[in-house]
């Protein structure tokens, strides 16, 4: 049984979603402060085909465009030309999964619709109605300025096939079709049956040939589209073009890619010579019809599959995203050369918020984007470039694109002001210092080795790689607040060396840093170390508890140590060797300068003040050791302690090994090692002290977060790290991952993971046990939910690409652990996991292909599998009656319990419910 497969949703139930979503500010799992309004007056308008774009951007043939609600959510977002995903005459293929990797240069091994042809035209249709509906409900003026531009393949005797001429047919006149969908979309919408909706969905085909289409044969092709169907038609070149010399010195020399495109990828791809015969050829046929001929820049590039997360059974996979920016570039540049400005060219290789800009001022246009949506933020991330165009339009005093190229050059004749655009931006697109070069993005996996758990999954990376345990958002989230004395209260909570660690961290935090998926990690240790300056200390020691500690160390491990227990009430005695504290570690340190030396002064002052007493100049040995340990309640040996024994261990602490024998491996690392002994010490004294004290958090607003998340940010500049206000300008970078995550939910194409909204709750965790002839349940504990935002998985949707678990801060996979909800029937009977609403108050679920269900009656749910029947309290979930099925002697009620959340937050949430079959 397959699980990757797809299901289309009826469009009236779609609509009706994502109508009740708007209700709550987002559709398809984007804020509505993410959605374009179009403008009259917009700069950045174009024409195409004799429609006027809104903006030039849209979605490139590929994921986003497969399915109606994709295609629906690049349209809020302010894409405008639709590159609907590839179609061809063999519509039942069987995609390698996972076919995607994008944490930095993107690598896919699918290329065409996954969908059967006439599956394709329908979410074509339902997209282009439900746009038009769309635009009408927003009350958006006029009709929607945006194209659907067809895109086939991959050999002449597929296109002429009569499946793919039906689909040809029917995506050029489908006025039927489009009335009777207007009709049914009525019922929930009035005014949809009265809106002037084109009966032609498209006019215009890019052309997409496979690597290897012999060259006579994509002429014959694009002639055909020409002459025989009268499209305006574009032809997808390959960045092949620049030929094997001049894409590895710009891939491998230049920018310092280890990606291998071997002979093969340009030995079976046409000639940059023939290439201009066919361009010239289909050129003039286009004008000898009145029909618009252009190319568009670039295909994917083929390389080995090494290296890359993608199925070893594929040798070859194919490169998209930021990497294959400079190379389509250069192709651009070097085609405009030949034709002396003159080309049409639509561009999509690497595209971004950060050079939208510039690309368009070298006259490419539309450009459409794939990759950097795959990215987190997704379809979000289209605002970012709205919002930089626009600004750097409004400082050119640019009030049309052609009229930004010609500013931008200085030039008064367009042509001209493109061709020396191009001249400027390829070169420096391959210069080694480039933001394209791989030496620009040094961190690219946010994965850590928590695990994934059903519920409750928001979780900070960069906590999970801090030694010291920092509470990294809590303190930044003051920072950036300016509460400099509230960061560090947060700080000093589990870290008493704020000045040093502020100035010498590893911040090995900073690799797992969410940010990196977008700019640059924050500079979290910039922002410890303003904190430690800025603000001031307020330590507390709790009253003395009466328990006596000697540490033998003063390193930071020791001193970390000694500041908790001292905090906890115990008094505490810190003997060292050297005549002054800090160890082997610290001591060093004490010796590099005036300024180096005034930080360790001040964070070892700060730990003496809460009562530790410093016994410098005094070696510990044996006899020593056994006197200590008589007297004290407890003794610890910090790293890097001479091994010292004794007969007697009890009472002796010592620190614990890395791993390979030897003593913590930072400096950070032996903070933390020290408040790790602190707490084992208490634990064994019996003193009741937790060394995190409660600190308020700003409220969580999702929308704001979200909205975050789909933008870019500059970071603080290293002249800049000694204002404060720059600091906190870099810690308000800060995506709070703690509090929300929903990075599954963004860089997922097909919508297919979606939040719910739902209030915490606490239910027993309970077991059920044969025992004579009875079945007992104990409970064990108590388990529950305590984050507002949960993710589902809608197994109609998923094809499992694995975009998710690229992303996924975890090292779990969301569309596999995250509950499966199915929408469909269909798509329920097609999976072996999952759960379906099969009326309002059952459910049918299955787990590995077994089934289960879960029966509301009001005050009681009935769970029931093949080991048991459980009968819990709708509201507690404790289980009032359990029965275990033949041969079950002994089973976890955890199943029952979870299925009856799931069943909650989908019956809580009125725009899924609406989405489900009736």
């Amino acid at each position: 049984m397959t699980t990757d497969h797809m299901h289309g949703m009826d469009a009236d139930r779609l609509l009706s979603w994502i109508l009740e979503d708007l209700r709550q500010g987002s559709a398809l799992g984007i804020v509505r402060d993410l959605f374009f309004t179009p403008k009259k007056n917009d700069p950045f308008r174009m024409k195409r085909y004799g429609i006027e774009l809104e903006t030039p951007l849209g979605a490139a043939a590929g994921p986003h465009t497969q399915m109606a609600q994709n295609i629906i959510a690049a349209w809020l977002c302010g894409a405008r030309y639709m590159e609907l995903k590839t179609v061809q005459v063999l519509d039942k293929i069987a995609v390698t999964k996972p076919c995607i990797d994008m944490r930095d240069e993107g690598y896919n091994c699918e290329w065409s619709q996954e969908l059967s042809l006439d599956g394709s035209y329908e979410e074509y249709l339902k997209a282009w109605v439900l746009i038009h509906v769309l635009h009408a409900h927003f009350g958006f003026a006029g009709s929607p300025g945006m194209i659907f531009n067809m895109s086939a393949g991959y050999s002449m005797e597929g296109i002429l096939s009569p499946t793919v001429q039906r689909f040809l047919d029917r995506m050029q006149n489908c006025g039927d079709d489009v009335r009777a969908m207007q009709q049914k979309l009525a019922k929930v919408w009035p005014g949809a049956a009265d809106i002037d909706i084109p009966a032609s969905m498209s006019d215009s085909l890019t052309i997409s040939c496979m690597h290897g289409c012999p060259p006579d044969e994509v002429e014959r092709i694009a002639l055909y589209f020409l002459q025989g169907r009268r499209l305006n038609t574009t032809l997808k070149m390959n960045p092949t073009l620049l030929g094997p010399e001049r894409v590895r010195g710009i891939l491998n020399e230049s920018l310092g890619y280890t990606v291998n495109v071997p002979d093969i990828a340009f030995e079976h791809d046409i000639s940059y010579d023939t290439a201009l015969r066919i361009l010239h050829s289909c050129r003039h046929a286009a004008d000898e019809l009145g029909l618009a001929f252009g190319v568009k820049l670039t295909n994917t590039l083929e390389a080995l599959n090494s290296g890359q997360s993608l199925p070893e059974k594929e040798p070859m996979v194919y490169m998209s995203g930021r990497a294959l920016y400079p190379v389509s570039i250069a192709v651009a540049r070097r085609l405009q050369d030949d034709f002396e400005g003159r080309l049409d060219i639509s561009f999509c290789a690497g595209v971004d918020a950060l050079n939208v800009a510039e690309t368009l001022a070298c006259g490419l246009a539309p450009l459409t984007v794939c990759s950097d949506l795959l990215k987190p933020g997704g379809y979000g991330r289209l605002a970012q470039y709205l919002e930089n165009l626009r600004a750097t339009m409004h400082t050119a005093g640019a009030k049309s694109i052609a009229a930004f190229a010609r500013k931008t050059a200085g030039l008064d004749d367009h042509t001209a002001a493109v061709l020396q655009n191009l001249a400027k931006t390829a070169p420096r697109a391959s210069a080694p210092d480039s933001r394209y070069a791989r030496s620009a993005m040094r961190h690219t996996d946010v994965k850590t080795s928590r695990p994934l758990p059903a519920f409750d999954c928001a979780a900070a990376p960069c906590m999970s790689r801090c030694p010291a345990g920092q509470h990294i958002p809590a303190y930044l989230e003051r920072a950036a607040a300016g509460d400099f004395d509230g960061a560090l209260a947060v700080i000093t909570d589990t870290n008493p060396f704020p000045s040093v660690l502020g100035a010498m961290c590893n911040q090995a935090c900073r690799e797992k840093c969410m940010r990196i998926q977008y700019d640059d990690g924050l500079q979290i240790r910039e922002v410890k170390g303003c904190a430690a300056l800025a603000g001031q200390r307020d330590h507390r020691p709790a009253p003395p508890n009466g328990r006596r500690v000697a540490i033998v160390g003063a390193g930071p491990a020791g001193l970390s140590c000694a500041f908790f227990l001292a905090l906890a009430g115990c008094a505490v005695d810190v003997y060292e060797s050297a005549p002054r504290a800090g160890g082997r570690t610290l001591g060093p340190i004490l010796d590099k300068g005036a300024k180096v030396a005034a930080l360790v002064i001040q964070d070892v002052d700060a730990i003496l003040a809460q009562g530790v007493h410093l016994h410098c100049g005094c070696r510990v040995e044996a006899d020593k050791l056994a006197q200590l340990a008589a007297t004290a309640d407890a003794v610890y040996l910090s790293p890097g302690v001479e091994e010292i024994s004794v007969s007697d261990e009890s009472g002796i602490f010592r620190a614990t090994s890395t791993g390979n024998g030897g003593p913590p491996s930072s400096l950070v690392a032996s903070v933390g090692e020290g408040r790790r002994a602190s707490a084992a010490i208490l634990a064994r004294l019996g003193v009741l002290f937790a060394s995190s004290r409660p600190h308020r958090r700003a409220g969580m607003n999702i929308a704001d977060l979200r909205r975050r998340q789909a933008f870019r940010l500059q970071g603080m500049t290293r002249a800049e790290a000694g204002s404060a206000e720059a600091v906190s300008r870099e810690a308000a970078r800060c995506l709070q991952c703690d509090k929300f995550c929903g990075i599954c939910v963004s860089v997922c194409p097909n919508r297919a993971n979606v939040l719910l909204y739902t209030q915490s709750r606490t239910w027993p965790i309970q077991r059920a046990q044969k025992c004579n002839g009875q079945t007992r349940v104990s409970t064990l504990g108590t388990g529950g939910i305590e984050q507002s935002a949960q993710i589902m998985n809608i197994g109609d949707f998923c094809n499992e690409c694995g975009n998710c678990v690229a992303f996924c801060p975890s090292s779990g996979a969301p569309y596999r652990d995250k509950p499966r909800l199915h929408l469909s029937r269909a798509s329920f009977d097609a999976d072996d996991n999952g759960f379906w609403r099969k009326s309002a108050a059952l459910y049918m679920g299955k787990h590995c292909g077994k089934a289960w269900s879960l029966r509301d009656d009001t005050e009681t749910l009935v769970y029931e599998d093949e080991t048991m029947r459980a009968v819990l309290d709708a509201c507690s979930l404790e289980a009032r009656e359990v029965t275990l099925k033949q041969n079950v002697d002994e089973v976890s009620l955890l199943p029952a319990v979870q299925a009856a959340v799931c069943c909650s937050l989908v019956s809580g949430n009125p725009a899924l419910s609406s989405a489900m079959d009736a």
